[in-house]
């Protein structure tokens, strides 16, 4: 009986020799990067003890790497209640974009569970606290990554430039950031020399061929910025990119124009004969109008752009974008109005409304303010784009009001009738860049706001205090609108 105790004890002697000498094989690969023959290793170390923790995790860490979140969740079962274990259970939460799951776990007391409650901060918008939680990590490429990511969405690229080692991923980070705090030169520069140690990265080639391309095509440079974009071409689908980024805004120009075939069919030829003195413009002057105000609009945001960040494209990249925008909504409501005084001065009045209407924008205000929030709650879940919230910002929208909720209902129901307000609600959301459906819920209230009011006074009132209420709030609470 004692050599059956004693084979029996030495058989499972060797399983457990057989297990860690796999897994110390399985690790060394892992180290190497050969990721598919360290899962190899490891399940070879499980067939000698299922129940061999440190392979069943490293398993979950391998599975987690390469995206099979279901084979991970299956490794984590296996481990139970471990205490290492929760921290691959939160990375596995982030990967399925549950960050607020993270921060209910019981991670134990070490720098990686702090590294991923700053990144299940991150996510959820709490940069302030993400950025207090990662002071002080170890210096590993992940964290100086995540760093950066949080100086930048603070509004601070150059503090996040500082922050970046020689990774091969904080070298690409590192040419986007030069690009966006103004020195494009040094960042096609810099990327130029990255790209030929990029292959077999995709994700990073497509990100730095991505700011090569607005780089080039900001500074003028047409060809390089043509041979960027091939480039990328072959590793995105660009066409997709775009359907996926203007969707909402074609759909509503699909909208317009149906709508627009369908109010010209239904005029009666003999009403194209009628004679009456000053006449109103018609549509074609309108957007006619608009458009010339949009496209000087838009010159001087590249004009601005050239200037503080040598990049004409200024408007349409991330962060400069914030500082150039609402100068551009500013100045195109400065032109629209500056258009209504040339060309409708006697009309302007009624335009306006009575003058005792501006009382109206005391409630319009916090009504936008209220739907700006309630959008702000939607808009992260379903990848919507959100409106720059600058007071700059509602003084160029509210200049807009005398437009597009004074003369165009007018004009439009002048020749559509009973589509008036429809193509109204749509114009203003395909003529006015930004978040098109925001705008639409935005174009929709404030006509039905001036309708009960009968003045654009108190509407363009309106968005100044929504502006006033929004600049006292504090930054965190700004980025939940």
């Amino acid at each position: 009986m004692r050599l059956i105790w004693g084979l029996l004890a030495l058989l499972g002697l060797a399983v457990a020799q057989g297990a860690e000498e796999y897994f110390a094989r399985c690790q060394r690969l892992y180290g190497q990067g050969a990721l598919e023959s360290a899962q190899a290793t490891c399940e070879l170390a499980l067939v000698s003890d299922p129940e061999h923790r440190p392979s069943l995790r490293l398993l979950a860490r391998i599975a987690l790497e390469r995206g099979d979140l279901g084979q991970a969740q299956a490794y984590l079962e296996r481990l139970g209640e471990d205490l290492e274990g929760q921290l691959l259970k939160a990375r596995l939460l982030l990967l399925q974009n549950k960050p607020a799951q993270v921060l209910t776990l019981p991670l134990p007391q070490e720098p990686e569970a702090r590294l991923l409650q700053a990144l299940a901060l991150e996510r959820l918008g709490r940069y302030e606290e993400a950025l207090n939680t990662a002071q002080g990590l170890p210096s590993t490429p992940e964290a100086r990554l995540l760093l950066a990511r949080l100086h930048l969405a603070l509004g601070q690229p150059q503090e996040g430039l500082g922050a970046l080692g020689t990774s091969l991923a904080e070298e690409v980070e590192r040419g986007y950031l030069l690009f966006l705090v103004g020195r494009p030169q040094e960042a096609t520069l810099h990327l130029e020399r990255l790209l030929p140690r990029l292959f077999g990265a995709p994700e990073l080639q497509a990100k730095a061929l991505s700011t090569l391309a607005l780089a080039y095509l900001g500074q003028g440079d047409l060809s390089r910025g043509q041979a960027a974009l091939a480039q990328l071409a072959t590793l995105e689908n660009l066409p997709a990119r775009f359907l996926a980024w203007a969707w909402p805004w074609l759909l509503v120009l699909f909208a317009f124009l149906v709508l627009v075939l369908l109010g010209e069919s239904r005029i009666e030829p003999l009403r194209t004969l009628e004679v009456v003195e000053d006449p109103l413009p018609g549509p074609g002057r309108l957007y006619l109008m608009g458009l010339v105000a949009l496209l000087l609009a838009l010159a001087f945001a590249a004009l601005l752009g050239r200037l503080l960040f040598a990049n004409a494209l200024a408007l349409l990249t991330p962060h400069q974008q914030g500082v150039v925008l609402p100068s551009f909504y500013l100045v195109y409501g400065l032109l629209l109005f500056l258009g209504l005084l040339l060309t409708q001065r006697k009309r302007l009045p009624t335009l306006l409304g009575p003058w005792g209407s501006w009382v109206e924008g005391f409630w319009v205000g916090p009504v936008l303010v209220l739907l700006l929030f309630l959008y702000g709650l939607v808009r992260t879940p379903l990848g919507l784009p959100g409106l720059a919230l600058h007071l700059l910002t509602f003084l160029g929208l509210a200049l807009m009001e005398p437009f597009f909720r004074g003369l165009v209902p007018w004009v439009l129901r002048e020749r559509y009738r009973d589509l008036a307000p429809y193509l109204a609600v749509l114009l203003f959301a395909l003529a006015v860049p930004g978040p098109t459906p925001l705008l639409l819920l935005l174009g929709a209230l404030l006509l039905w706001a001036k309708e009960r009011a009968g003045s654009v006074l108190g509407v363009a009132l309106g968005w100044v205090v929504a502006g006033v209420v929004l600049a006292l709030l504090p930054p965190a609470w700004m980025r939940r609108f």
